[in-house]
């Protein structure tokens, strides 16, 4: 019976002291600062680095040394270091909150800094256990502290919009897709070089009580292009498309085309379940490489009617679509090898693949020299399905 009472008796103590204990290293949501948008930028006219941080929801704006603003859905601020690490480790002058990167959305990099060598972001991004390797990496035309702070659709914070905005990416296809595991990954690739998204600043016309305001907003659109972690120059946003359909980054975007049977009159197919398969082979030393790009389409507007049968509209709306889907393919080939000379594509890996015999053999210490002169054979077959709209447009007869 003793037994039992002290058996019951240790059970209840250690019952207590569970119920006592709490995480040892909890951290209490409303000391955090949850950061939505990092953007990194060179101090002008020095190597100091600039961090501005864009933290959702704050109680109030710290006080202290710094810059720093308050608004109900935010709270900005910026330091500065001689180090990427004290630069952010100087932002607990300016904040009362602990800073937390694990909602972090999007890390914005200024153009001066891109132009510098971006080895300190990336591996400092890379090695913070907070961060998710799929944030988002972009560009800034300008600095990355303008951007911060700017309207990014209809929502007033912007890291949080960005995710929105990163996401229909594709419907235009003017971008491509950047975030942090792949800039690291063909940082670290002895053939391969980062391709990362742009956004800038554009002007945007919106309606209000007071009337129309011409207003700033962000837009996504155009890459920087890299030679290993320098930006040495930009793709547009056309030469984006092509690069979208290489690497199977866009789906149900639009293709315009001129209907031969009118002139100045446009028809728009909506494109989807687009596919490129990209296929390698090594002749006397040299690869040799063909993109075949397949797909359906329907077509989504007509500006003018037309006394053809559906079949014969789509036929030729077919064959419109692939030569304008291969030119835009061949444009930003074209601007890649030759322009620039950097394998942004991560064609070495599938030569690697497909010809393991010889690239081990000696095309993988050539391929620098090699990948601006490998002929590229491109083809695309895209089928239209249907109209999704009435074949004879609208028209109204004074």
């Amino acid at each position: 019976m003793k037994k039992i009472i002290r058996s019951l008796l240790l059970f209840l103590a250690v019952l207590c002291l569970t119920a006592l204990c709490g995480c040892w290293d909890m951290r209490e949501i409303n000391h955090l600062g949850l950061v939505t948008a990092v953007g990194v930028d060179k101090v002008v006219g020095s190597e100091r680095f600039s961090v501005t941080v864009q933290i959702a929801n704050p109680n109030e704006g710290g006080g202290g040394e710094g810059k720093g603003t308050t608004k109900a859905e935010e709270w900005i601020g910026t330091a500065e270091g001689d180090t990427l690490f004290e630069a952010i480790r100087n932002l607990s002058k300016i904040s009362d909150k602990r800073i937390m990167w694990a909602h972090n959305n999007v890390v914005i990099i200024g153009k001066s800094l891109a132009q510098d060598g971006i080895i300190p972001v990336v591996d400092f991004f890379t090695h913070n256990p907070e961060l998710r390797m799929k944030t988002a990496v972009v560009v800034a035309d300008g600095e990355a502290k303008e951007l911060i702070s700017s309207t990014v659709g209809l929502e007033n914070i912007s890291g949080v919009s960005f995710v929105s905005l990163e996401s229909y990416r594709g419907l235009a296809a003017a971008s491509v897709e950047s975030h942090m595991l792949k800039v690291s990954s063909d940082l670290q690739s002895p053939y391969s070089s980062p391709l990362i998204a742009e956004i800038r600043k554009v002007k945007a016309i919106t309606n209000t009580e007071e009337g129309k305001n011409d207003e700033e907003t962000v837009e996504l659109s155009g890459a920087a292009v890299f030679r290993k972690d320098v930006m040495i120059g930009s793709l547009t946003a056309q030469e984006c498309r092509g690069v979208s359909w290489i690497l199977n980054q866009t789906d149900r975007t639009l293709v315009t085309v001129r209907d031969p049977q009118y002139e100045n009159k446009n028809v728009s197919v909506e494109t989807y379940e687009v596919k490129a398969k990209i296929k390698t082979k090594v002749v006397k030393g040299m690869p040799q490489v063909s993109i075949h790009i397949t797909g359906k389409g329907d077509i989504a507007e007509e500006d003018a009617s037309t006394n053809r049968s559906i079949d014969e509209v789509k036929k030729t709306m077919a064959q419109l679509v692939n030569k304008k889907v291969e030119d835009e393919v061949r444009l930003s080939l074209e601007t890649i090898q030759k322009k620039y000379g950097v394998d942004v594509l991560g064609l070495a890996q599938v030569v690697h693949v497909q010809n393991d015999k010889e690239w081990e053999s000696g095309l993988k210490d050539r391929w620098v020299d090699v990948f601006p002169n490998i002929p590229v054979t491109v083809t695309a077959s895209f089928s239209v399905q249907s109209s999704t709209l009435n074949q004879i447009p609208m028209n109204i007869n004074d």
